[in-house]
């Protein structure tokens, strides 16, 4: 049976009681894309390939850049052809979106709301993983939810000593370094400074200094039907 909740900050953290499984455990996002450049992920699971048309992110003239692991893949949309086009302006599909890989939203025109539909991944009851490459990675996580604390839960983005977090403040990044013998989170002029926070649909750089890590996530089973929540980048579930 399709099982349509409404899931709230509170509820992940709370550690509800184990309840009955839900088999198709279906949520409505809704992220603001402001003006310009930002960094996002797609917070929801829907369609074969999340390709940008599936998950309903059409703006005209709006770009998408998708990290290759040294640099970037552009995909540019086109309302009146219903089309997209790559970096040479030749035509290609559209780019596959799925949630936990982040990527760069260029929208050309006004803020503007996009409402996801799809699947919480993980689902309840189960446990998913990204994973987390040596040197940089764009990323986002897979859980929809919104932290003052990436590392806890239910976002648990892996301590790694050494790792560089770079969030996208709108004109910049912001730096973030993980390091054991400073103490612990220290800023771009090594001063310390707080964990970083994590925003629904909201896309980040992690620098690995290391070999490859699990970034591991898990849901319980859950039965939420009446709350909602919001982050700090004007997104939420409904």
């Amino acid at each position: 049976m399709r099982t349509q909740i409404i899931l709230s900050l509170v509820a992940l953290l709370a550690g509800l009681a184990p309840a009955k499984a839900q088999t198709d455990v279906v949520a409505y996002a809704t992220v603001t894309f402001p003006s310009g450049f930002s960094l996002a992920v797609n917070p929801l699971s829907n369609g074969l390939t999340n390709g940008a048309n599936e998950i309903g992110l059409l703006i005209d003239g709006e770009q998408i850049f998708t990290w290759n692991g040294s640099g970037f893949d552009t995909f540019a949309y086109d309302l009146t052809s219903n089309s997209w086009s790559d970096g040479a302006s030749s035509l290609t599909v559209a780019p596959s979106l799925p949630p936990g890989r982040g990527f760069f939203f260029f929208n050309p025109g006004p803020s503007t709301n996009i409402v996801f539909e799809g699947r919480i991944t993980p689902s309840p009851g189960s446990s998913n993983f990204i994973t987390l490459a040596t040197g940089y990675s764009l990323v986002g996580s897979l859980l929809p939810a919104s932290l003052t604390n990436i590392t806890t839960a239910p976002i648990n983005l892996p301590l790694i000593d050494g790792m560089i977090i770079l969030t996208w403040n709108g004109t910049g990044y912001n730096y973030s370094l993980f390091d054991s013998g400073l103490g612990g989170w220290t800023d771009v002029n090594v001063q310390p400074t707080l964990a970083p926070s994590y925003s629904l649909g909201q896309g980040f750089f992690i620098w690995n200094p290391g070999p490859p890590v699990a970034w591991v996530q898990s849901l319980p089973y859950q039965d939420v039907h009446s709350s909602s929540f919001s982050s700090s980048s004007s997104s939420s579930i409904h």
